[in-house]
């Protein structure tokens, strides 16, 4: 069996593409899964050695000691391929061990809301992707936007969290992803209106949103300030951060999945995980209208929306009059390529074998 280093910054579990790859890649390779510990809950995961670098010191010492960890294990060990999830510096593990096979994934360019940042980085990124004979990419778009010329195309995936087929006698809305830099309380104040739109009739018995996420910049505490503020908490719910492995139960009890991403230039070529989840679990959708959400929404499964609250508002009428014409079975069928499954076992398998 192959032996398969993993290294990435984000803490096991909380990086969907990267646990999904330890998850469905477990039986064909000895897999050792190197990330930092962000002191948040550890997932386990039987099959799979888990190295987490501990949190000390400042950023840039914890950097370093990321570096390092990741390092000493590639030296000390050999591993028939190194997969690296792209983070600031990990050019040096091709420096250091030149002879080594390694592989740079690319899941994203900078989203933050200072774009000057994001152009800096965006330029350290394709920098350090020079130094890297082995690349992979989730989008042609993103390949195109960073201007790599070479890049395998190992794109989203999503699970199936529901097999039931949903009530659609009422309204119940499900976000599922981080709140950081979502602008998601835009969707929330579109939500309202929609709600003070509706009978009282309705508002009582058939409308429910649950926003299930959490960032480290208060946005979920400016949402539940809002909540509380217009007395909304018998139709908004906020659970917070789940992992995804414990998701299935807000899958099963919603049939409308909210994929709002701000319509920034930074989020055009960013596939959207989430809009992926709700259709392949045959919940039609109401997204933003990114270039990416485009490729995948249309009049049979969701509704297109801009990123205010208005249009948030007119979004959530049209899914109400059209709730009863979507066939949850079409939805997930049209999708099924992109379950995360079948993106491991027929694309990211073959190609690690073939490095």
């Amino acid at each position: 069996m192959k032996k398969l280093l993993i290294a990435t910054k984000e803490q096991f579990g909380y990086h969907v593409d990267s646990y999904k790859y330890a998850e469905y890649l477990k039986d064909d390779f000895q897999i050792t899964y190197v990330c930092l510990y962000q002191k948040r809950k550890k997932i386990p995961m039987e099959g799979i050695k888990l190295i987490y670098v501990p949190r000390i010191g400042n950023k840039v010492n914890r950097y370093l000691n990321l570096l390092k960890t990741i390092h000493q294990e590639i030296k000390n060990n050999h591993y028939d391929v190194v997969f690296v999830v792209y983070f600031l510096g990990c050019f040096i593990f091709q420096l250091l061990h030149p002879r080594q096979v390694l592989n740079l994934d690319i899941r994203t360019a900078s989203v933050g809301k200072n774009i000057r940042l994001n152009f800096i980085e965006d330029v350290i990124l394709k920098f350090e992707c020079l130094f890297f004979k082995n690349i992979s990419i989730i989008g042609e778009n993103l390949r195109r936007l960073l201007n790599i010329k070479r890049a395998h195309i190992l794109p989203l995936g999503g699970e199936c969290f529901t097999e039931k087929p949903a009530n659609m006698d009422i309204l119940s809305l499900l976000y599922v992803g981080t709140l950081e830099n979502r602008n998601l309380i835009n969707f929330v104040k579109g939500f309202h209106h929609f709600f003070e739109d509706l009978n009282m009739e309705t508002k009582n018995q058939s409308l429910k949103l649950i926003i299930v996420g959490d960032s480290p910049h208060g946005e979920l505490i400016e949402i539940k300030d809002y909540i509380k503020r217009y007395r909304l908490e018998k139709v908004i719910e906020t659970p917070g951060f789940i992992p995804n492995n414990q998701l299935t139960g807000f899958f099963e009890q919603s049939n409308v999945g909210v994929s709002y991403i701000p319509l920034t230039k930074y989020y055009q070529n960013q596939p959207p995980t989430k809009t992926f989840e709700y259709l392949l679990s045959g919940l039609p959708v109401i997204a933003t209208a990114t270039i990416e959400n485009q490729k995948i929404v249309n009049a049979s499964n969701g509704v297109l929306i801009g990123d205010d609250s208005d249009s948030v508002r007119k979004g959530l009428h049209e899914i109400l009059e059209k709730k009863y014409t979507y066939n949850p079975e079409s939805i997930k069928k049209d999708l099924n390529q992109s379950l995360w499954k079948n993106i491991v076992l027929k694309n990211l398998k073959p190609y690690l074998e073939g490095l």
